[in-house]
């Protein structure tokens, strides 16, 4: 069988059924399997799908309660797009960074609110709406709960513009939710 060993595909099973056995309840052996996984993707220069693979990695090391580590992987994922010019998740990398940084401080929001703008930024410049909405999204969060509900409402009506609620992304219908809650309490 391994006379003809494919490298990067055993790489991204090793990740994906680590993966998969932290979801069955096993979350050491399934978070050592996505680590040295994503670990051989990185030795083999692979990064097609290097931000996805880094976010749901840092999501793991979350849920093992290790959020520095989380945002170390995401740091990194982030220098991996700037060293190799893939930018394919950089929003999505920043957009995750963003909830991290939250998380890890929500009374200095400030850094959250930068990373957000950003994944903002990148998605309009690469013609990214969906992945603008969910950042979009998230900073709007971040302002209803700061007591800044018109500029949640000037992030987040433009990002929905043209959407439509999907079961392919939640997200749409949680916004229109956050919009409509904003629009009737008449706080803008």
């Amino acid at each position: 069988m391994r006379d003809h060993d494919l490298p990067v595909f055993r790489a991204f099973g090793e990740f994906l059924v680590g993966w998969a056995t932290i979801d069955d309840g096993a979350l050491a052996d399934g978070l050592e399997a996505m680590r040295h996984g994503a670990e051989s993707l990185r030795r083999q220069n692979v990064v097609v799908y290097d931000g996805l693979v880094k976010i749901a990695l840092a999501e793991a090391e979350v849920r093992a309660g290790d959020l520095e580590r989380a945002l170390k992987i995401l740091e990194e994922a982030l220098a991996t797009c700037d060293r190799m010019g893939y930018r394919a998740y950089e929003c999505e990398l920043h957009r995750a960074r963003g909830e991290l940084l939250l998380g890890r401080d929500p009374a200095d929001s400030a850094p959250a609110e930068e990373a957000f703008q950003t994944a903002i930024a990148i998605a309009r410049r690469q013609g990214a709406r969906s992945v603008e909405l969910r950042a979009a999204f998230a900073l709007a969060k971040l302002y209803q709960s700061t007591g800044r509900p018109a500029d949640a409402h000037a992030v987040l009506a433009p990002a929905l513009e043209g959407f439509s609620p999907t079961p392919e992304m939640l997200e749409i219908e949680e916004a229109l939710k956050l919009k409509a809650t904003i629009e009737a309490s008449a706080q803008l």
